[in-house]
Parts: structure tokens; sequence; C-alpha cells
């Protein structure tokens, strides 16, 4: 194929109710919004890709900020959706540059891939392998190395009204029984005795190839506020893999302080929108783990580049969410929810808006597809495209 363009970018939303409230850090969470994007080009390829909300307008800046600036644009290379990128980015800086507009960018940014790998006849963790390596196809055991099984993290329970320790425990530990998962994420509770409880628990039953995560979800003011709660906590050496998102992302220095005195791996970077942010975090010694969301980010384009900042700085990375997507990043962790539930995970239900298609879980580890593109389809019966009034 010659001469392709992009024809048209589409968004849409999906709205999905939750069974019970979740309290995340500040935050109460009674329904997940999704929004998605479809990319379609002259000659019929069709990218896709989508986000949580988190209440925001997304379909909306996609349609009116970042769809007029790449349809008609050149499709036929990764160079081309590097130009497509660099065009958007610049073309909505007055209001843009990080933030929301970044995000909608990533969207498009994440069909644009998949469009590319498609046009290639490449799963999109071969075509970037085969990027980073000047382009040149991949050996048998470089292509074996790409495509190999990644470490998963399941989310695996969220406060809701009522629960208990001791609910929350038994929720994770039969996680753990049937899955394998080397890594569960639980989320932070204000009450310091619950968190105390559940922690000693999961250290004394979890097996010793498991450990748990504990998301804040931003929840402390502050370092000190943070190492006070810490202390009630009573942490058992070597019981947590990490402490996620303590602090705003921002507080580079709150976080190096609570990783130095608490002695407690940090990871930090969920719903970052801007590199910056990571070069601080970096440059203050506040990370053990480099949280990457590859859609506010920027797309697949901007987290190649915070992939090579963590690299270099020796630094790991855990993905955050859309394991569709970051299933086909190098060298990464992936995070997903329960995929099993018939009526949807009760904390975020997004894989019931998957018709077909993605990683293949097994035994806590997540396996990138081997079909062309991202591998995976939307069901686009369970969106509503947004239309302009």
């Amino acid at each position: 194929m010659t001469g392709d363009r992009i024809r048209a970018v589409e968004a849409a939303h999906a709205v999905v109710p939750l069974p019970e409230p979740l309290q995340l850090g500040a935050m109460t969470v009674r329904r997940r919004e999704y929004a998605a994007v479809r990319v379609v080009t002259e000659e019929g390829l069709v990218g896709k890709a989508y986000c949580l909300t988190r209440e925001a307008p997304m379909a909306a800046l996609v349609a009116r900020m970042v769809a007029p600036q790449v349809t008609g644009l050149a499709l036929e290379s990764p160079a081309d959706v590097a130009a497509a990128w660099e065009q958007a980015f610049r073309a909505t800086a007055i209001v843009g540059r990080v933030g929301l507009l970044v995000r909608a960018l990533g969207l498009v940014d994440v069909a644009l891939w998949d469009v590319a790998a498609q046009r290639a006849g490449l799963p999109l963790w071969e075509l970037l392998a085969r990027e980073a390596t000047g382009g040149a196809p991949l050996g048998d055991p470089a292509r074996a190395a790409a495509g190999a099984a990644k470490e998963a993290m399941l989310v695996a329970a969220y406060g809701t009204p009522g629960r208990t320790a001791a609910d929350l425990a038994e929720e994770v530990l039969g996680h753990a029984r049937s899955g394998g998962w080397p890594l569960l994420k639980v989320a932070r509770s204000p009450d310091a005795a619950l968190m105390r409880e559940l922690i000693a628990r999961l250290a004394r039953e979890l097996s010793s190839g498991s450990r748990p995560v504990v998301d804040v979800g931003f929840g402390w003011r502050d370092a000190e506020q943070a190492l006070a709660e810490l202390r009630e906590w009573e942490v058992p050496a070597g019981a947590l893999a990490w402490l996620e998102d303590p602090l705003p992302p921002e507080d580079a220095a709150g976080a190096a302080r609570i990783r130095r005195e608490s002695g407690l791996p940090v990871a930090v970077g969920d719903e970052v929108t801007d590199g910056r942010t990571y070069a601080d975090l970096l440059g203050a010694g506040a990370l053990d783990v480099l949280r990457l969301d590859v859609v506010a980010i920027g797309g697949v384009t901007a987290a190649r580049r915070e992939l090579a900042r963590a690299a270099a700085a020796g630094v790991p990375v855990s993905c955050h969410v859309y394991p569709e997507v970051s299933v086909h990043l190098p060298g990464v962790g992936v995070e997903t929810f329960d995929r099993e539930p018939p009526r949807g995970n009760r904390y975020d239900p997004a894989p019931l808006l998957i018709a077909d298609g993605g990683p293949r879980f097994e035994r806590g580890r997540a396996t990138p597809p081997r079909t062309p593109g991202l591998g995976f389809d939307l069901d686009w019966d369970r969106f509503e495209r947004w239309e302009q009034t």
C-alpha cells in the first residue's frame, strides 16, 4: 500500500455504573466513563484506542482539538505517526502541552500506531522492536524476547462501604491462590487500623511468590502526614512490593522523603501527562518504580521517550491500566483488573468493552497477541459517538 492518509478520526464515549462506590484517595467513584477513538484511513485500515475519562470531556477534546489537526495527514509509516503527534501537539500548544489535551492526543496516537502496525503486517510489539534496532526484521531470538510474556499486576481489592480488613484480605488471597499473581494491588484506606490488620495478614498468608502493592491514589497531603500514617501501619520488612502514588506526582521532594524515611519502595506516575514530572522524580531519587500511563503521557510516541528515560536511570517501569496497549511496550510490567466476571469487574469494568483479542493472562503473566496491530477490537455497540452540537 502507498499513499494512504487519515480519512476520519471518530470519538465516542460509554458509561458503566459501578455496583458500589469506590473511595480512591480523596475521590469517590460511582461510575466509570470511557472514551474511545477510531482512526480510519483512505484505504480502509482502522485503528482504535480507549481510556478512562475521569469524568473529563475526552471525546469532545479529541473531536474538536486533535482530530482536525491530523485528518488528511499521511499515514504510511512510524515516521508519519511521529509527524502527526508533533503536528497535533504544536497546533494545540496554546491550550495544551500538559493535562487533558495530552491525554486526547495520546488516544489518537495509540490508534495511529495500531494502523502503522497493521500496515506493516506486524503486532505492535514487533514493530516497536524493529524501530528500536533501525527497522530491520528481527531474528528468531530477538523476536521471541520482544514477544515474551510480561509480569502482570492484578488490581485485587479496593475498599467499598462496610468492607473490613478480613473481607479485603480474603479477596486478595483468593486471587493469589487462583491466578498466581506476583503483584496484587489494594487501595489505601484512611483507617490506619484496617490497613495494619490487612497488611499483617497478607504478609503472613501470601505465598513467597506474591506481594501486595498499596495504591494511595494521591491521598496524603504531604510527606509528614504520609510518614505519620505509615508508622501506624507497622509494615513488616519486605511486606510491600511498593507504595504507589503517595502524593501528587509533582511533589518529587515529598516522595523522595517518604522513600528515604519509611524504607518502603515507592512508585509514582499514574495520570502523569508531562515528562518533566518524571525527570524531577528521577532526579530527586524518589522512585523505585516508574508508573507509566501510556494514554495520559501522550500515547506510544511519548511513552517511548519515558521508557528511554527510565532505562537510562536504571528504574523499572510498571504501566497503569490499558493492558491491551501496554503489553506491547518493551520491558514493562502490565496491570489489569479481573477479566472474568460476566457482568464486569466491580472496580473497572473495561473488559466489557473489549469485543475480542488482547493479551493472554496466565499465572500472573501477560503475553501479547500475535496478530497485526494492537490485536484487539472494541465493542463499538457499547459506545455512543460524540457529535458536535
